[in-house]
């Protein structure tokens, strides 16, 4: 038989860049079958409402059902790592899941699951990674969602564009005990169709600014049904051409002295022209036109 060259697919690369990521923040790839049984099947759905494709012969005792997501199978995964007194269990796995349709084949969707003993900013950090990797220019919103498995205002959907991108959230206590678990744990679960579709798999050169840049540290108080990516999308927008970056960095609440329901969002922006040095008048009038643009739009107030 004569030889020929092989090639990677660009699902095969984008793949590559996901599991670098993933194993530089210190995650093991876990591999699970993909039947599990009723009560894990019902436990974490969030894709479909439809019932789940049932199999001729059960591979284990009771697995007898196609998941139709990862995370019971990872969260399985955590609970045998914790009877076997494991410290650190940083898992993720790469895998499908089948969606029953109405009429003809089932959808049989990649996915990738996460779960790790870190909070729900450390997770969102890794998945936030993930995404720059494969795509620098798209952008990771999120929105509320409720899904019974995951803790009450410790879960989100996140959203690339318009597209349901994944879900990412804390474990409820009760789910915790669905599992066995005894030490918490925060998963994720996300979509590879929409990241290999957004992927940006060939370098481009963009020249660089020989200036120096200018930062400035902001502490805005706003409510606290204000979300984190509400703020960083109108700096963006109101930064113009001479913002560099936005970088997030910590949250304060104290009731007596920023009032209830408010807290103070403190974070950095980066000014660089590509034509100069910019001076501190045009960098305090940039940081000024984002604090007015905040109070105008988000009801933000500088932290004196």
């Amino acid at each position: 038989m004569p030889m020929v060259p092989s090639a990677r697919s660009d699902d095969d690369r984008v793949i590559e860049k996901i599991r670098h990521v993933l194993t530089a923040a210190g995650l093991d790839e876990a591999m699970t079958i993909s039947a599990t049984d009723a009560a894990w099947a019902e436990a974490f759905s969030p894709w479909t409402e439809a019932e789940p494709l049932r199999c001729s012969t059960p591979v284990l005792r009771g697995a007898n059902l196609l998941r139709r997501s990862l995370v019971p199978s990872v969260l399985g995964a955590r609970r045998t790592n914790e009877t076997l007194a494991n410290a650190r269990i940083e898992l993720f796995e790469i895998a499908k899941v089948y969606l029953r349709e109405p009429a003809g084949l089932p959808v049989e969707e990649r996915m990738l699951a996460i779960t790790s003993g870190d909070d729900f900013l450390a997770v969102k950090g890794v998945v936030e990674a993930i995404v720059q990797a494969v795509s620098p220019s798209a952008r990771l919103d999120v929105v509320d969602t409720a899904q019974e498995l995951l803790a009450s205002g410790r879960a989100c959907e996140l959203r690339l564009g318009d597209e349901v991108f994944g879900y990412l959230g804390e474990v409820s206590r009760a789910g915790l005990d669905r599992f066995e678990l005894r030490r918490p744990t925060t998963v994720a679960e996300v979509k590879l169709s929409a990241l290999i579709h957004l992927a940006t798999l060939v370098p481009t050169h963009t020249q660089q600014s020989l200036y120096p840049s200018v930062s400035r540290d902001l502490n805005i108080v706003v409510a606290e049904s204000v979300r984190w990516a509400a703020v960083a999308e109108l700096v963006d927008a109101s930064g113009g051409e001479h913002l560099e970056c936005v970088e997030y960095q910590d949250t304060y609440r104290d009731p007596e002295r920023l009032g209830g329901g408010k807290k103070s969002l403190l974070f950095s922006i980066r000014l660089r022209w590509a034509s100069g040095t910019l001076t501190r008048e045009e960098a305090d009038g940039v940081r000024d036109d984002i604090v007015s643009k905040l109070a105008e739009k988000l009801g933000g107030q500088l932290r004196a």
